[in-house]
């Protein structure tokens, strides 16, 4: 799907011309992806002793670094959907990393908290992951790192700040395409009648 600056699907097609101009191993979304994919699949394998998963592992650094959370910020600090978190907690929770305890604020929400085990393992690992941080940002100079950093979060907050236009504009698109199939409906229902 193509969005355009304004969070609107283009109506014509890209140019041949267009395509012409992308490159693959230039594109931005790609090279994003590849370099996550690569660092995760490292990552991943050295923390597979500690039977503990990169989702697993984002919760946990999540929860040591800021403490409690509700589900809700939980995913969003995590960038894990809501569905599979719950079922990543319920994980977890089997695995004694983490414990769900009723708020004190709100007796219906859930607050989230690593267990002792929980603890450890993740001060365990965290080496590991700032291990991987230096190797990704080999050769490059601090005030690189913190620039590469803050662009990539700019990025981010330009694709958040899209998605929700998009959304909303596909929201506002769907009442009026109600609206106009119910007067279809009723168009239809009067020639039958007549």
């Amino acid at each position: 799907m193509l969005i355009a600056n304004n969070g609107s699907i283009p109506s014509q097609p890209l140019g041949l011309a267009m395509s012409r101009k992308l490159v693959l191993q230039d594109f931005l979304p790609y090279l994003l992806n590849r370099a996550g994919l690569r660092i995760g699949l490292m990552f991943s394998r050295d923390i597979e002793p500690y039977d503990v998963t990169l989702p697993m592992w984002r919760v946990m650094i999540e929860l040591w670094h800021n403490g409690d959370h509700r589900l809700g910020e939980l995913s969003e600090r995590t960038s894990i959907d809501l569905s599979t978190l719950s079922r990543l907690l319920m994980a977890m929770q089997r695995k004694h990393l983490i414990v769900r305890r009723r708020s004190g604020l709100d007796g219906r929400a859930l607050s989230l908290t690593l267990t002792e085990r929980g603890l450890e393992l993740t001060e365990q690992i965290a080496p590991l992951a700032l291990h991987y941080e230096d190797v990704a940002m080999g050769g490059l100079s601090e005030g690189e790192v913190k620039q590469l950093k803050q662009l990539l979060k700019k990025v981010y907050l330009n694709l958040e700040a899209a998605d929700k236009e998009a959304l909303s504009a596909k929201a506002a698109k769907r009442p009026h395409a109600r609206k106009h199939a119910a007067k279809r409906s009723a168009a239809k229902r009067t020639k039958a009648s007549a």
